[in-house]
């Protein structure tokens, strides 16, 4: 008796241990998973930025032909708490406060490593287009996970696809919004950091490209320190900062300080709103150059109060990857619609050729509004008066009468005087594009002595108007060609002077060809002087 029942005993068992055998656990081998015992003990956390609201999440994504790195959370751990406090120095150093990121913590040296395994292999994941295959799977996680989602801030590190420990490489690594990619390899440990040889060229390269990478998801753009502060603070982390991390000294701008303070992760209270869409409009830029510097000033309004504004000087080519060399000034706003800003050109390392100027509003709830712009050097001084707006007539009463194209829902002709750079006229597109000439019609209510036209295009400048004329009438039945016309591919207040003043009632446009060759065109707003 005793034998019969002894062996269905064991055979029970011997088939749970072989299943629990085969259950593949979600942490790399020789790891145990913080989250498994996550709410069984309480742990004292010290971390001074333990009670930001809003987290960092921390995302370990792995394709599922390939396996985590060992050690991976320890390892990682160490370099986010490490990238915490450089942060938190840095914008101390710049004025903004000892404040810093949040991190889910499990404890003072571990971070809550959200692993997420990929559906696909590492082959569906490319460097080109993969990072995007990645966060639909991340979005996807946390829709089923969604008390796992600290902040709206993803930080997405994938194990190197390479087999060679010295040669990472592979996964996605760069930002995307507010999601920014890395990567994971063996030797990927502080402890590597300023170790002479390719062992701390590596670590500073992929940790360093790391701390990049994360300021993108962070929200900054990149920007080159100054030439004055170079000497004693080094290399900026948003410009060639990946490259120097760990090595020789590397540090956060106080531009980039400035708008991180108002990124949801470095806050220290809730809000319902952070980066909804804001009304703001430029009511008025000056450019000065005296005593040496370039002076910036301006007016404008705006439906929720700015808190920072940054101004960029970068020189052509300018832009997206372009601007690495980037130089940027931070001031607050005073009396809630002005602000000023004085940019030496002893910081400017090229006082020749074109360059950008790009205005950026950082609002209370972190959103952004950008304003672009152009000048030139000439014989080292800057011509930056040409960005000076010029007083525009009151719109008052002015109606768009007419256009022969428009998109009836979000593209309508009246778009052009309603005062918001946001909303635009747009010609059909959807269903096939309208051929052009394209032409509007605006009616001043009464004749008026007109100099110019001023004209403001969106941001996305694709089919923007570019060869136009420009008509004049008192009854809008008899037109008078005023002349031809060119307008550039800028954002923001462009002006068209007449050769002599002008006296009428109804203006019209006619466009005859646009930026990029489209069919279709667009205006934000139109307005004249």
């Amino acid at each position: 008796m005793k034998t019969k029942l002894f062996k269905p005993l064991l055979g029970a068992f011997l088939l749970a241990f072989m299943l629990n055998s085969c259950k593949r656990d979600i942490t790399s081998e020789g790891e145990t998973n913080p989250q498994a015992n996550a709410g069984i003990t309480t742990t004292t956390i010290t971390n001074a930025w333990r009670n930001n609201p809003y987290k960092l999440n921390v995302i370990y994504f792995v394709p599922n032909d390939i396996d985590t790195i060992p050690n991976y959370r320890k390892r990682l751990s160490n370099i986010m708490l490490q990238l915490q406090k450089f942060y938190g120095d840095n914008l101390q150093r710049a004025g903004y406060g000892y404040t810093s990121f949040g991190l889910d913590l499990l404890s003072d040296t571990q971070v809550n490593i959200i692993t997420i395994r990929g559906t696909k292999g590492n082959a569906s994941y490319p460097y080109d287009g993969g990072g995007g295959v990645v966060l639909d799977e991340v979005r996807q996680y946390f829709t089923q996970n969604p008390a796992q989602k600290k902040s709206d801030h993803n930080l997405i590190i994938m194990p190197s696809y390479n087999s060679d420990p010295n040669n990472p490489g592979g996964p996605p690594f760069y930002g995307l919004g507010r999601d920014c990619f890395a990567l994971d390899y063996a030797g990927m440990d502080t402890n590597k950091l300023g170790v002479p040889g390719a062992t701390g060229d590596l670590a500073t390269k992929w940790i360093g490209g790391l701390a990049h990478e994360l300021g993108h998801g962070l929200n900054a753009p990149h920007n080159k320190e100054h030439k004055t502060d170079k000497p004693t603070l080094g290399t900026a982390l948003m410009g060639a900062g990946n490259y120097s991390y760990g090595k020789t000294p590397t540090y956060i701008t106080n531009a980039t300080s400035a708008l991180f303070s108002l990124s949801q992760t470095f806050a220290t209270t809730t809000r319902s709103d952070w980066y909804s869409s804001v009304q703001n409009n430029l009511v008025k830029l000056k450019g000065e150059f005296r005593d040496n510097k370039i002076i910036i000033s301006g007016k404008y309004t705006s439906s929720l109060p700015v808190k920072i504004v940054n101004v960029y000087h970068d020189p052509f080519p300018a832009g997206g990857n372009k601007d690495y060399d980037a130089l940027a000034w931070d001031t607050h706003p005073t009396g809630g619609d002005s602000f000023s800003v004085e940019c030496p050109l002893d910081d400017f390392y090229t006082l020749s050729g074109q360059y950008e100027l790009k205005l950026n509003f950082y609002h209370e709830n972190g959103t952004l509004v950008t304003y672009k712009y152009q000048y030139e050097f000439v014989n080292g001084v800057p011509n930056i008066s040409v960005i000076n707006t010029k007083d525009l007539l009151d719109r008052t009463g002015w109606q768009a009468l007419s256009t022969d194209s428009q998109e009836s829902s979000d593209g309508v002709i009246a778009n052009i005087l309603d005062g918001n750079s946001s909303t635009v006229w747009h010609t059909k597109w959807r269903g096939g594009e309208a051929p052009l000439p394209h032409q509007f019609v605006v009616d001043m209510g009464a004749a008026k002595t007109i100099n110019g036209f001023a004209f403001t295009n969106r941001s996305n400048l694709n089919g923007a108007m570019k060869d136009i004329e420009i008509f004049k009438s008192n009854d809008n039945s008899t037109w008078t060609s005023m002349g031809t016309f060119a307008l550039k591919a800028q954002q923001n207040w462009q002006y068209i002077d007449l050769a002599q003043a002008q006296s009428m009632r109804y203006v019209k446009v006619k466009v005859t060809s646009t930026n990029g060759g489209f069919q279709y065109t667009h205006l934000a707003e139109f307005a004249a002087y």
